[in-house]
C-alpha cells in the first residue's frame, strides 16, 4: 500500500500567472529584463531588506554568497546534518570544506551550542536553515558569528513568512537565501533570491551571477569570471 506524504506546498497558478507569463512571452525580450528587476526590489521590500538578488537556482545562490564572501579552498563552512543535499553540493562547488553539526529535535534547526563546538580556525561561515518554517536560534547564532567573525547565511525557502522575535525570516543573515523549486513554500518552477543590506556583497553577487548584454562586446577577460545564473523574466 502506497504511503500518503503531505506535500510541503502545492504550487497554485492563477490566471494571474498565466497574464503576467504571457506579457513576457509577448515582449521582445525572455533572459533577465524588468520583470526579474522588479521582482528583486518587490521581494526585498516586502522582507525589509536592501537589495535583492535573483539567480538560477539555490545552489547557485548559495555558491555565489560563498564566493562573493571570499570563501574558498581551505576553508570551512558549518551546515546542517539535517538539510538538503544542495547546500553541501555548494560549498564544496566553492572548493570549500562542508562540516556537519546536529540539530535540535524539536525544531529540526541547528543547534546552537553544536555549532559552537564544531567552530575551527578554519571555520568562515554559518549556513543555518529555518527547517519546515520553524525559525532558527538567531539570536544566539549572530553571538557566535560575531564572538567569532563568522559570515552568517540564512537558509528560509522553507520558512517564506514566518517570524522571529517580530521580525520576518530572511532578515537574520548577512545574506539570506530563498529557494524557488518545488517543493519551496513559494513556487516559481525554478530560480532563487538572495537578500542582503551590505551593498558591496550586493555589487559582487550582481557582478558574479552574469555578464550584462553590454559586456558581450568586451574582449577583456576578469580574474573572477560571472557565471549564466541569472532567473528569466
Amino acid at each position: 500500500m502506497e504511503q500518503e506524504w503531505i506535500k510541503l506546498s502545492d504550487p497554485d497558478v492563477s490566471t494571474r500567472e498565466l497574464e503576467a507569463v504571457t506579457r513576457v512571452l509577448v515582449s521582445s525580450g525572455l533572459s533577465a529584463g524588468p520583470v526579474v528587476e522588479s521582482f528583486e526590489n518587490e521581494f526585498a521590500s516586502y522582507l525589509g531588506r536592501t537589495y535583492g538578488v535573483a539567480a538560477a537556482s539555490g545552489t547557485v545562490a548559495l555558491m555565489l554568497a560563498l564566493r562573493a564572501m571570499g570563501i574558498r579552498a581551505g576553508d570551512e563552512v558549518i551546515a546542517s546534518a539535517y538539510s538538503w543535499h544542495q547546500i553541501v553540493h555548494a560549498i564544496t562547488l566553492v572548493g570549500a570544506t562542508p562540516v556537519f553539526a546536529d540539530i535540535d529535535y524539536w525544531s529540526g534547526n541547528l543547534a546552537p551550542h553544536k555549532v559552537a563546538d564544531k567552530i575551527s580556525q578554519r571555520t568562515r561561515a554559518i549556513v543555518v536553515g529555518n527547517c519546515n518554517g520553524h525559525p532558527a536560534a538567531w539570536a544566539e547564532f549572530r553571538q557566535l558569528a560575531q564572538v567569532h567573525g563568522l559570515r552568517l547565511i540564512e537558509d528560509s525557502s522553507e520558512a517564506i513568512g514566518s517570524r522571529y522575535q517580530g521580525r520576518v525570516v530572511g532578515n537574520f543573515g548577512d545574506i539570506a537565501i530563498f529557494d524557488f523549486s518545488q517543493p519551496s513554500a513559494l513556487c516559481c518552477g525554478e530560480g532563487a533570491m538572495l537578500v542582503t543590506d551590505d551593498p558591496e556583497l550586493a555589487s559582487e553577487l550582481h557582478y558574479m551571477r552574469n555578464r550584462n548584454l553590454a559586456d558581450r562586446q568586451s574582449i577583456a577577460v576578469a580574474s573572477r569570471v560571472p557565471m549564466q545564473a541569472s532567473m528569466s523574466d
